[in-house]
C-alpha cells in the first residue's frame, strides 16, 4: 500500500483524542486533528473569569504512573511538561450529624482519624489497603491495560481467576461492608465511585482500587490546574508533527463500501483518510456523526449511562481558609441519593456534594487575597422530568443552606464571580449524550468486552478512543484507551501492508500558548 495507507484523521481534541494523535504520529501516521472549540482539552478544560481560574471537569490526577508512562512512550519525561504537586490532606469528609474525617496518606495520622470515629478500625483499613494494592494491580495489568477482542478472551480461565481475586463479581458497598462497620466510614469509603459517575452499591468492587489509589498512591493536582494535562499533550502532539484545526466542527464521518474515506467538516469541506479515529462521545457520534446505515449502532436502548453533575465556579472576596482543596459533604440518606440519581432521575432531596478549593494548592488560580471554589453536586442525566432552568436555582440553595450549617453562613455574600454549569451544558458544549458528564457507566455488564469497542465492528478503518469505549472512563483510563486504540492502527496499518517508520529521536520542543 502507498504512504497515503498512514493518513489518520482525528476528531476531537480531547485528552483521549490528543495522547492518541501524539502516539500515532511517533508511530509514523501522517495525522490532522480537527476540534469544533478553539482549544484542546475537551471537558478537562478551562473556565477563566476576571482573575479567577476554575478546571470544568476533572479536578484531581489519580494513577501518576499511567500519565508518566505516556509521556515514557513518546520519548519524554513526564517533569519536562507538568509539574504534580501532592495533595495531603486528601480531602476532608463531611456527615450529617455534624462529624468529619480529614483523610490522608500519612498512616499514623489517618488511624487517629479512623479510630476516632470507629475503634479498631484502623487494622482493619490496612487490610482493605492491602486488597486495594492487589486490585489496582490486576486492574491495570490485566483488564484496564489490554485490548479485549471478544467474551471469549474475558472468561477464559486465567482472567475469570483475576475477575474473583480482584472481586470484580461482587458489589462495591457491600465488599467494603466487609471492612468497616460505621456507616459514615463506609459511604466515605465507597463514595469514589461517583469519580467514575456510578452508584457504589451498582459498581463491582475492584474500584475498591480508587480509594487504594488515592490513599496509598496519592491525589495529585498539576501546577496550573488540570488543564495543564490538555496543554502538555497538545505540545507533544504538536512535537510529533500532528497538524492541529481548531474551530474546525466535524459534520459527518464519512463510509463507503465498508470503511470510512475520511470526514466532512461544517462548511462542506471533505478530508479525505485512510483511517478515522473519534474522540467524541461514542454515543453521540454514532447518534450524529455517522450514517446508521453504515455503522448501526444496535446498543443504544440498552446503554447505561452515568450521572450528570450540576456545578457553581464561585470567585470570592476573600480567602476561604476552613475549606481544604478537597471536601466532601455528604447527605442524609446515603443510599436512598443514589436511587434517586440512577433509578428515580430526580435530585436527591438532600444531596451530596463536592468543594474543590484549587488556590489553596495553586494561588495563581485566583486574585491575591482571594479564592476559587468548584462545586460538584451529582445529579441525574438528563431527563424529560427535570428542566434546569427551575431545578437548577434549587440545587444551588440547598448547597448554600448547607454551607451555611458547616459553618460558612456568609459565603454565598462574598461571591464576586458566579458561573454555573448544567447537564443540558454537559450536552450542548461537550457532545456528552444525555449530558452524562463522564460517559457511559462502568457497571458490571459494561467494562471489558461488554464495552463498546475501540473499533468499529462494520467500519474496518474506524476507531474509538475516550471515556465511552474501551477501556473506561476517567483521566487515567484515558490515558490507556489512547494506547490500546494505537496498538490497535498500528496493527489493522501492517494487515492492510502500510509500512510505518515510528520515530526513534524526540523532535525539538515547541511552545504551546496557555
Amino acid at each position: 500500500m502507498s504512504a497515503q495507507g498512514k493518513r489518520v484523521v482525528v476528531v476531537g481534541a480531547g485528552v483521549g483524542g490528543l495522547a492518541a494523535a501524539a502516539r500515532l504520529a511517533r508511530q509514523g501516521f501522517d495525522v490532522q486533528l480537527f476540534e469544533k472549540t478553539r482549544g484542546p482539552g475537551g471537558r478537562c478544560n478551562q473556565l477563566q473569569v476576571d482573575g479567577f481560574t476554575w478546571d470544568i471537569g476533572p479536578t484531581i490526577v489519580l494513577m501518576p504512573e499511567v500519565f508518566e508512562e505516556t509521556f515514557r512512550a513518546l520519548g519524554r519525561r513526564i517533569e519536562d511538561y507538568l509539574t504534580l504537586m501532592r495533595c495531603d490532606p486528601n480531602y476532608r469528609v463531611h456527615f450529617r450529624d455534624g462529624s468529619d474525617v480529614t483523610f490522608t496518606s500519612e498512616l499514623c495520622t489517618m488511624g487517629r482519624e479512623l479510630e476516632r470515629v470507629e475503634p479498631g478500625s484502623f487494622q482493619r483499613y490496612l487490610s482493605f489497603l492491602a486488597q486495594g494494592r492487589t486490585q489496582y494491580r490486576i486492574s491495570l495489568d490485566h483488564f484496564v491495560g489490554r485490548n479485549f477482542d471478544g467474551i471469549s478472551d474475558y472468561f477464559s480461565p486465567g482472567v475469570l481467576a483475576k475477575i474473583f481475586k480482584a472481586r470484580a463479581h461482587r458489589r462495591m458497598y457491600a465488599d467494603v461492608s466487609r471492612f468497616f462497620q460505621d456507616d459514615r466510614l463506609r459511604a466515605a469509603m465507597t463514595f469514589q465511585t461517583m469519580y467514575l459517575g456510578v452508584s457504589p452499591f451498582e459498581s463491582p468492587a475492584v474500584y475498591g482500587l480508587l480509594p487504594f489509589t488515592e490513599l496509598g498512591v496519592g491525589i495529585w493536582f498539576p501546577k496550573g490546574g488540570l488543564y495543564a494535562i490538555p496543554l502538555a499533550l497538545e505540545r507533544l502532539a504538536r512535537e510529533e508533527g500532528v497538524r492541529l484545526h481548531y474551530g474546525a466542527p466535524v459534520e459527518r464521518i464519512l463510509t463507503e463500501g465498508g470503511r470510512t474515506t475520511g470526514v466532512r467538516l461544517v462548511g462542506g469541506e471533505v478530508v479525505p483518510a485512510d483511517a478515522v479515529l473519534c474522540n467524541a462521545d461514542l454515543p453521540y457520534a454514532y447518534e450524529k456523526l455517522l450514517d446508521p446505515k453504515d455503522a448501526p449502532f444496535k446498543r443504544d436502548k440498552k446503554l447505561r449511562f452515568t450521572s450528570s453533575g450540576y456545578m457553581l465556579y464561585l470567585g470570592m472576596k476573600k480567602k476561604v481558609p476552613e475549606l481544604l482543596h478537597h471536601n466532601v459533604m455528604f447527605g442524609r440518606d446515603y443510599a436512598g441519593s443514589f436511587d434517586d440519581i440512577f433509578q428515580r432521575f430526580r435530585v436527591p432531596e438532600d444531596p451530596s456534594f463536592y468543594v474543590n478549593v484549587p488556590s489553596h494548592t495553586d494561588p495563581s488560580l485566583a486574585p491575591e487575597g482571594k479564592d476559587a471554589l468548584y462545586v460538584l453536586v451529582p445529579v441525574p442525566h438528563q431527563h424529560a422530568n427535570l428542566d434546569w432552568k427551575t431545578e437548577g436555582p434549587k440545587v444551588r440553595a440547598k448547597v448554600f443552606q448547607r454551607l451555611g450549617e458547616l459553618g460558612f453562613p456568609n459565603l454565598e455574600a462574598d461571591i464576586e464571580v458566579e458561573r454555573v454549569f448544567t447537564p443540558d451544558d454537559w450536552a450542548g458544549t461537550y457532545n456528552l449524550a444525555r449530558g452524562s458528564a463522564f460517559g457511559l457507566a462502568q457497571n458490571f455488564f459494561q467494562v471489558g468486552p461488554f464495552r463498546p469497542a475501540n473499533v468499529d465492528p462494520n467500519v474496518k478503518n474506524l476507531f474509538f478512543v475516550g471515556a465511552s469505549t474501551q477501556p473506561g472512563t476517567g483521566l487515567p483510563t484515558v490515558l490507556i484507551s489512547a494506547r490500546l486504540v494505537t496498538e490497535r492502527l498500528v496493527t489493522w496499518a501492517r494487515k492492510a501492508g502500510v509500512t510505518l517508520s515510528p520515530r526513534t529521536q524526540t523532535p525539538a520542543p515547541v511552545e504551546v500558548a496557555a
